[in-house]
């Protein structure tokens, strides 16, 4: 089960969230579609998730409670007009990852 989420946990952080982050500070925030406030709840929820990664062998419980933190930051970033297509699918599956972890975590 923790191969399973560290699995996930490692495509967010090698694959998602750069993209993602990309996004966000390219030409989200250059275009006014996201606020510089938006910009720091999407890097606190990057930090919880990576931290979230690093205790997932030794301690589920904190894992769970940084992913579920990381989902409630991720869930209150509000564009200003909706994100286009491309964005949108990358962010969404972000969260869903995210999601999955939470989970299996929870099966434990």
């Amino acid at each position: 089960m923790n191969e399973e989420v560290l699995s996930i946990l490692w495509r967010v952080i090698d694959n998602d969230i750069p993209l993602v982050n990309d996004d966000m500070t390219t030409f989200l925030v250059k275009d006014g579609e996201i606020t510089e406030e938006d910009l720091k709840i999407w890097n606190d929820a990057v930090k919880k998730i990576k931290e979230a990664y690093k205790k997932v062998n030794y301690n589920q419980n904190d894992a769970k409670s940084l992913l579920n933190s990381a989902l409630e930051l991720l869930n209150s970033i509000k564009p200003k007009k909706p994100f286009p297509p491309e964005v949108k699918i990358r962010f969404d599956e972000l969260k869903n990852s995210v999601s999955k972890c939470i989970e299996l975590l929870n099966k434990t």
